[in-house]
């Protein structure tokens, strides 16, 4: 019975070894995802052209592409700066090898349609596939033909001209981007400029780039989705955002990561942040809702908003500024700190000249006054409108304020004044 006992335990031990031994993946060495590790073929094999000898080059490109071009499965290689003035559409399953300083310019009249699937992606990639070893990707046309589904753009951001980034978006184009990872970048893993547009943007992944997975402007972040992962940086976990002004209507969504504003934000059209968002501000950073525009963050007790200062520091960043009577400028569940540096904004985190509804709003670190109420101004407090400090503060944390070198707060404790 013993002898028996430590048999079936023997077996039970050697069954436990050899399972935890075993690795799914491809296992063939010609394949382009061969993973020397696995031991156990799952069949995710992708191959070139042919079925078999991924790193086989079928191609190469040589000259710009001057009219229509369709690029079937295969691994293509390039090794100088070649401009497409025309459509070029790439299948499912190509693989561009990239030599040294080589770039891929999409220009006005061309368009760059890179459309591949889970199982056969679409791959730029350095031929030594390190950070910066190619120039990247421009796309300079403003053609709905633009558009990167399941692609991979890696190891470029060498040019200055483009941010050092893999991938670019001029002045004027735009890109539809979905499913695909741009890694490895010297610098920037996008950079899009302030008048291009991202019209459709989903599911994509910002991975092991040199400084900034992400620089984009205020209008470029109503297209970012929460499922997208911008998270994976080598030195900085923030998406970069220029200030510009946002004319049309935009909800910002909950990211992984916090967005680093770095300018004025002006806001003539309405800005919805979801419960979630969270922002940092740069110094000299601030929102300024105008006339025509509202501000409404609404959070929840369980997933607050976020507004503070890159940097924690009383005055760090200008504040906001509410010119606007839209009864949509709503804070509710906000966390909001380390504002007040702007004299035209009587060093407080917000400054009112217009209406603002408040409630469970925490502010705190400001320069002087939390909320500062200009003339005529309202602000709703639980449905009803509000006259005193006490008012506010019964639903709302405003404390220590007023720890700035231009605080100027004699009475309310630096909560809200009243002129």
């Amino acid at each position: 019975m013993k002898n028996s006992m430590n048999i079936i335990i023997a077996t039970f031990s050697l069954a436990m070894i050899f399972t935890a031994c075993k690795k799914d993946g491809c296992t063939d060495p010609v394949a382009t995802n061969y993973d020397k590790k696995a031991n156990v073929e799952n069949n995710s094999c992708i191959y070139g052209a042919g079925g078999g000898g991924g790193a086989v080059i079928t191609d190469e490109i040589k000259d710009d592409i001057t009219t229509n071009t369709t690029i079937k499965a295969g691994v293509v290689k390039i090794c100088t700066d070649i401009n497409v003035s025309a459509v070029l559409t790439v299948e499912p399953g190509v693989i561009f090898i990239m030599c040294a300083g080589s770039s891929l310019d999409i220009e006005e009249t061309g368009a760059i349609k890179a459309n591949g699937t889970a199982a056969l992606p679409i791959v730029f990639k350095g031929e030594t596939e390190t950070a910066g070893f190619w120039e990247g990707i421009a796309i300079k046309s403003n053609n709905p033909n633009n558009q990167f589904n399941y692609v991979t753009v890696k190891d470029a951001g060498t040019y200055w001209g483009w941010d050092y980034a893999n991938l670019y978006i001029a002045n004027g184009a735009q890109l539809t981007m979905k499913n695909s990872t741009v890694s490895n970048s010297q610098s920037v893993g996008l950079f899009a400029e302030n008048s291009s547009t991202i019209p459709g943007f989903s599911n994509n992944t910002f991975s092991n780039n040199g400084t900034i997975g992400l620089n984009i402007n205020s209008v470029h972040v109503g297209s970012l989705d929460g499922a997208s992962n911008y998270n994976i940086s080598n030195t900085e976990s923030y998406i970069h955002v220029r200030g510009v002004e946002i004319g049309i209507n935009q909800t910002w969504q909950k990211l992984d990561t916090p967005l680093l504003l770095n300018a004025t934000t002006k806001v003539s059209a309405g800005l919805t942040l979801m419960p979630g968002v969270s922002i940092l501000m740069e110094s000299g950073a601030d929102f300024s809702v105008a006339a025509s525009g509202y501000l409404n963050a609404t959070g929840t007790a369980v997933d607050r908003i976020t507004i503070f200062g890159r940097y924690t520091a009383a005055a760090y960043w200008d504040g906001i500024k509410i010119y606007s009577t839209n009864p949509n400028n709503k804070f509710n569940y906000v966390s909001i700190g380390d504002a007040g540096a702007y004299w035209g904004f009587n060093y407080a985190t917000i400054d009112v000249d217009g209406r603002i509804e408040m409630n469970n709003t925490t502010i705190t670190n400001s320069n002087s006054w939390a909320v500062y109420m200009r003339g005529s101004s309202s602000i709703y407090c639980s449905g009803v409108v509000q006259t005193t400090p006490e008012g506010v503060t019964a639903v709302n944390t405003l404390s220590g304020n007023g720890v700035g070198p231009d605080a100027d707060c004699v009475d309310g404790g630096c909560t809200i004044y009243f002129d």
